[in-house]
């Protein structure tokens, strides 16, 4: 015969959790810091504009910063039967895809953005080296310099979303594009909703037209067979890194 249980004491309820204190706003950046900010990140899109431009001139039928469109090329290559064309399209999408990873490990370090351009600065800068020096004919010098440019140019990604306080891009121009064009239209038609014009509309602004500017003066130069348009892109990356103070993060 089974003896019946104790009833068991009750237990005390457990106090209530005290509410957590809401945070403060973040502060908006100081006009200061809006001009590094604007400028770095000016400095960064031209370097993009010129590598991209270089890339798909001298080395055919690749870009080493706008993956959107590289990734169109790789597959009109595969489709036509382009193997050669096809692989320094892999080669670009691979070395972009490193340049983020070795980015994103170094953006958890203390004073990550001076780290990432100085980076981005040494990779660049030997790439425009070996451009400079040899003969880009297909075989390894070639692939050398699509990896070394994308490389750098996936730092750059990388780096860039630690410059901008709102998050533009200086590799992808068409989403930026569509904001632009969004904020502009609302803003005409007096649109209730959606984006408005704001500081990071000037950041765009400002990013779009540096690409372009950037494009140009690759063109023109190579138009001309100046090949000191390769270091183009090392001395931009390097005014970026000059007008990031070493006392900001």
């Amino acid at each position: 015969m089974q003896r019946p249980q104790a009833p068991q004491a009750p237990q005390a309820p457990h106090p209530p959790h005290p509410p957590q204190a809401p945070q403060a706003p973040q502060a908006p950046p100081s006009p200061q810091r809006r001009l590094y900010e604007s400028t770095m990140l000016a400095c960064l899109s031209f370097a993009a504009g010129c590598t991209d431009v270089l890339s798909f001139l001298k080395i055919g039928n690749v870009f080493t910063s706008a993956m959107t469109g590289n990734t169109a090329l790789l597959a009109i290559a595969i489709g036509n039967g382009q193997w050669r064309a096809a692989s320094r399209s892999s080669a670009a999408l691979l070395g972009f895809t490193l340049g983020v990873a070795l980015g994103t490990f170094v953006s958890s370090r203390v004073h990550a953005r001076q780290q990432l351009l100085l980076l981005e600065l040494v990779i660049v800068a030997a790439c425009a080296a070996l451009w400079s020096e040899v003969d880009l004919t297909p075989g390894l010098p070639l692939y050398g310099v699509v990896l070394l440019s994308a490389l750098s140019m996936g730092v750059q990604a990388v780096a860039a979303q630690t410059v901008s306080s709102s998050g533009v891009s200086t590799v992808v121009f068409t989403t930026p594009l569509v904001h632009l064009v969004m904020a502009a239209t609302r803003a005409l038609a007096r649109l209730p909703g959606g984006p408005q014009p704001s500081a990071a509309t000037g950041d765009r602004v400002y990013s779009f037209a540096a690409y372009a500017g950037g494009a140009l003066l690759a063109a023109v130069g190579l138009s001309h067979s100046h090949v000191a348009v390769a270091w183009a892109p090392p001395l931009a990356v390097l005014l970026a890194l000059v007008s990031s103070p070493k006392g900001r993060p």
